[in-house]
């Protein structure tokens, strides 16, 4: 098995999570409902949104959801 190499350090991951978090919580969704009408596990969303892990596919299904788009700037 090989090492998979990850371009986020664990802190964006937690940057990024938290302002999932924050924009479902700002639309008052219940994560059930963002699950269900995604298609993605609650478990899933959790771990995102905490700053476990990040799947791009996934967040890229959650910003679509919201309405949101994410843009990457380098200061």
């Amino acid at each position: 098995m090989s090492k998979v190499e990850y371009f986020v350090d664990k802190q964006s991951m937690q940057e990024i999570g938290f302002l999932l978090w924050k924009t479902r919580r700002d639309k008052h969704f219940y994560l059930e409902h963002v699950a269900k009408e995604t298609g993605i596990p609650t478990k899933v969303i959790e771990g995102i949104e905490l700053g476990k892990y990040l799947k791009y596919g996934t967040v890229r299904r959650l910003l679509n959801f919201y309405g949101k788009e994410m843009k990457i700037v380098f200061e």
